[in-house]
């Protein structure tokens, strides 16, 4: 069931979502290998390192990302580096509750959509070790929210919120009257 109102996230939303992200964040940091483990992990750790290209595209927003993440006083070099998509798979799941708050009425539906989301076996899996997938989908869901914002769900016509049919209906009636 959509909202009566458009969602306007308050401080108190804001938090929430914050302390999601930190609950996650709290996971994934106990959870990260201390060491390289699968699949580009260890081609993203030495580009991070060295500020490298590891293969193109070269994702060189995650390699300088990763890079000030090896500055951090403590753990491996390769833990540092998997903390930064930690980090942004934490933030995914603030993002999502933020976007879930704003398709469902209550919070609970929203902490439920956001967990789910960031103890899912996929999700978790990119989140510990050094892959570029939670930095995409932290992306996604800004947008995602972004456009929750501009074109909230209307009530009267579900996924015609921000139509060009919907724009067009409203000049004709103007012009009628």
């Amino acid at each position: 069931m959509l909202p009566a109102e458009p969602f306007r996230p308050k401080r108190a939303d804001w938090l929430q979502a914050a302390a999601v992200a930190l609950a996650l964040f709290a996971v994934y940091a106990a959870t990260a290998p201390r060491t390289v483990a699968l699949e580009d992990d260890g081609l993203f750790i030495l580009s991070s390192y060295f500020l490298g290209i590891e293969h193109p595209p070269g994702y060189p927003l995650f390699i300088w990302i990763g890079h000030l993440f090896t500055y951090l006083p403590f753990g491996s070099v390769a833990y540092r580096v998997h903390l930064a998509s930690a980090l942004f798979g934490a933030l995914t799941g603030g993002a999502a509750w933020l976007c879930a708050r704003a398709l469902i009425g209550g919070r609970l539906p929203a902490y439920l959509a956001a967990f789910a989301l960031g103890v899912s076996p996929v999700f978790w899996s990119q989140a510990i070790i050094a892959e570029v997938y939670t930095l995409n989908t932290f992306f996604f869901l800004v947008l995602v929210f972004m456009g929750l914002q501009a074109c909230p769900p209307s009530t009267l016509a579900p996924g015609l919120a921000c139509s060009p049919m919907k724009t067009r209906t409203r000049k004709k009636k103007a012009l009628r009257v």
